[in-house]
């Protein structure tokens, strides 16, 4: 309020206090009743300018209500005019023109704040907030039927109810005021409190006036009169200031309670009527008393239907937290255990690990942690189906968890991995025991309809606390460190941690990023090893991939399985077969004849859809036909199913075929006639000591004759003595690579005849076969 609007205020209040002192010293009646109602017109008058005031400033949430407030008070100076003028004219009867428009004005404000309701409260709430009304208002008009009742027994009914709606409407206006507190979590302030104080006195200043009306108790001038403009007042400044302000305090207790006792108390009410009612019982009390008694019987039914449907809410509450419990439970499952499995997943493990690790180090104990890997599950996933992997899982699991103690905590961190931590272990025998007793236990055959007895089994890796790691991260990296040691052993083993195997895996990731930044033109380069046939004729080239890092050479079998791993390998796949192409016509521009090149592809590349398609683009924008390149896979990759739509887009389009590292693998006659290949290439381990071993001597000429059998050239690699080239000669081989004729060299410095010598080369002797 700006000081202006303080000056008016505090002049406005002398006033009323100059009329009620006025009225208190008037000579005579008239005078008292002249200097009471100007002392109500100034009051009714300036509380609903006060009223237009918190309007006029009000905010857009607050707008209803303020309209609420501001009707309501100048009903009441609306009210106060008509009254006067009734005063003036003689003509006064009840009820009168002026009781109709008074009593408007606590409707208007319970339509406020009703309004509020509404807007604030859920549809679950509102209809319990709305019977506390009306059993409110049923309650209140029962009392004060009761209270009236003796004094107006000979007043006509219709009357008597105007009477009593005078307190009962005002009194609902001010316990709606209060119903809006705890139902809204507003929070209270001293305006708010100004408007239920004006609002209450108003009401029960209206009960006692119509009281003393009744028992013709009416005194103009006195101080009882003066209640009305105490009520104006303390109601204009509350609602000139009065805003809603939600209580963001986390204090659910009183509301609850506060709601709770509402309907008790018109509950408390309507009983104390009917007690009343039944102590004058003799009185004949005719239509006035059935309609004491009907409003608290209907009181008492809005209260039962209010508690019904309250209990009907906690109900489904309580299902609702029910619900939200199982879903709680539910999701701590999904975040915690593998689905699977029910074993706890990664996150849990972990969790528990770190609690573990924090026992030992005040106890001084020591835990372990095994990392648990099945050996090719991939392939038997592809062969038998998701189903199958899935059931062996299961069963892997279930062989797993068996082996282990109560204490021991069994996880699946994903994929075909699972990890066992184990605390209070003794000594590393004791490990070492409980890491072989899984290796049996996930050895033996698997008996499935499916299949036959399919024998999967596992490699493991173990780290220590504290000798290996001071934290679970620390711990379980370690682990795996160890798993890949494992795997790379043989796999069906276990192997404990130790710092090398660090360095090992530090390395191989410290590749991996430098083969995803490196810069092809700059790092890699392409050599080629030379193929010879028996006479020593040059007859083919395979071109090898090289990558120097700071100037060092990165061996191929470092990087390769990583390229392989990551992805990588296609793009790099492609940049090689670009650049021996490239290689192809740098020769023939200098008059060379170029002998078929062999390039290397993996797994990695065939199983992408588009190979034949991508590869055949790259030969065609070389200007290279397709038939001057060989494509090398190894065995173990080409015997899968996989691969066969991709091998047999490549044959078609025109490439030869070769299968690398024969006799590594498990072929099959059946897949060899069915493989579009043109050649077998050796593994250098048969040839390497076939000189001194009869059974690679065997094996070496097993697999020649198997070649002529299904037409095949056979190549020979990792030819590197006399010996070996005459042994292998003698078997009827073909083609030889290897250290014996040339290493792999750089592009410049392969010795490639020029095409005039190779036509006359090829005119006196026909190429071997």
């Amino acid at each position: 309020m700006t000081v202006r609007g303080g000056s008016v205020f505090v002049g406005w209040v002398a006033v009323m206090a100059a009329l009620v002192v006025a009225a208190r010293l008037a000579p005579s009646a008239m005078w008292a009743s002249i200097f009471d109602n100007l002392q109500w017109t100034f009051a009714f008058g300036g509380s609903a300018w006060l009223a237009w005031r918190g309007l006029a400033g009000a905010r857009v949430i607050d707008r209803p209500l303020r309209i609420g407030l501001f009707a309501g008070a100048l009903m009441i100076f609306a009210g106060q005019l008509v009254w006067m003028v009734q005063v003036a004219s003689g003509w006064n009867p009840f009820p009168a023109p002026a009781d109709a428009v008074f009593l408007l004005a606590p409707v208007a404000w319970a339509a406020g704040w009703l309004a509020a309701l509404v807007r604030g409260l859920p549809r679950e709430r509102l209809l319990p907030s709305l019977l506390d009304i009306g059993g409110a208002m049923s309650a209140l008009m029962a009392a004060v039927l009761t209270l009236y009742f003796p004094s107006g027994a000979d007043l006509a009914f219709g009357s008597l109810i105007v009477l009593a709606l005078y307190p009962v409407l005002f009194l609902l206006a001010a316990g709606l005021a209060v119903l809006v507190v705890p139902a809204l979590q507003l929070r209270p302030d001293r305006f708010h409190l100004l408007v239920l104080v004006g609002t209450t006195t108003y009401g029960l200043s209206w009960m006692h006036w119509n009281l003393l009306a009744l028992e013709d108790a009416l005194v103009p001038g006195s101080l009882f009169n003066a209640a009305f403009t105490l009520s104006a007042v303390l109601f204009g400044l509350g609602a000139c200031r009065f805003r809603i302000e939600a209580d963001l305090r986390d204090d659910e207790c009183w509301r609850e309670r506060t709601m709770a006792y509402l309907p008790l108390a018109a509950m408390a009410l309507a009983l104390l009527s009917l007690v009343l009612l039944f102590l004058r019982s003799g009185d004949d009390a005719g239509v006035a008393q059935r309609v004491i008694f009907a409003c608290c019987l209907l009181a008492l039914t809005l209260t039962t239907v209010r508690q019904t449907l309250v209990v009907g809410v906690l109900e489904r509450l309580r299902n609702a937290e029910n619900a939200i419990l199982r879903n709680e439970a539910q999701m701590y499952r999904l975040a915690n255990f593998d689905t699977l499995t029910e074993l706890p997943n990664r996150r849990l493990f972990e969790d528990r690990l770190e609690h573990s690790l924090r026992e030992a180090a005040l106890s001084g104990g020591q835990v372990a942690v095994l990392l648990i890997d099945l050996d090719h599950f991939k392939q038997v996933n592809d062969t038998f189906g998701h189903r199958f992997g899935d059931r062996l899982l299961r069963e892997t699991a279930m062989r797993l968890q068996s082996c282990l103690r109560s204490d021991a905590t069994l996880a699946r961190m994903g994929g075909d991995e699972f990890m066992v931590m184990v605390e209070r272990m003794h000594s590393r025998t004791d490990v070492a025991a409980l890491a072989q007793a899984l290796l049996d236990r996930v050895d033996c055959p698997w008996a499935d309809a499916a299949m036959a007895q399919q024998i999967v089994g596992a490699s493991i890796g173990i780290s220590l606390y504290p000798d290996d790691a001071a934290n679970a991260v620390e711990l379980i990296r370690n682990a795996d460190s160890a798993l890949n040691e494992a795997k790379s052993a043989g796999r069906g083993t276990y192997r404990f941690y130790i710092e090398a195997y660090t360095e090992v895996t530090r390395r191989k990731l410290e590749l991996r990023n430098r083969l995803r930044l490196a810069r092809p033109d700059l790092e890699f380069h392409v050599v080629y090893q030379p193929q010879y046939d028996a006479l020593r004729n040059l007859v083919g080239l395979e071109a090898l991939l090289r990558w120097t890092v700071d100037g060092a050479p990165v061996p191929p079998d470092e990087f390769i399985p990583i390229a392989e791993e990551s992805g990588l390998i296609v793009a790099i796949g492609e940049w090689v077969l670009e650049t021996t192409c490239r290689q192809i016509l740098a020769w023939r521009a200098q008059g060379r004849w170029v002998p078929p090149v062999s390039v290397n592809v993996s797994a990695r590349q065939l199983i992408e859809a588009e190979i034949a398609q991508r590869y055949v683009q790259i030969v065609h924008a070389a200007g290279v036909a397709a038939a001057d390149l060989v494509l090398e896979v190894t065995e173990t990759q080409l015997l899968e199913d996989r691969m066969l739509p991709s091998v047999e887009a490549l044959s078609r389009a025109g490439f030869k075929l070769s299968m690398d590292d024969f006799g590594t693998g498990q072929s099959s006659l059946v897949k060899l006639k069915l493989l579009p290949i043109t050649e077998l290439k050796i593994d250098k381990a048969f040839v390497r000591d076939i000189a001194t071993d009869a059974g690679d001597r065997e094996i070496c000429a097993t697999i020649h004759a198997l070649a002529i059998t299904l037409g095949l050239e056979v190549v020979a690699e990792g030819v590197e003595t006399e010996d070996q080239f005459e042994l292998l000669v003698g078997m009827g081989c073909q083609r030889f690579q290897g250290w014996l004729f040339a290493p792999a060299m750089l592009p410049s410095a392969v010795s490639l005849p020029s095409e005039a010598a190779q036509l006359t080369a090829g005119s006196a002797t026909a190429p071997a076969r």
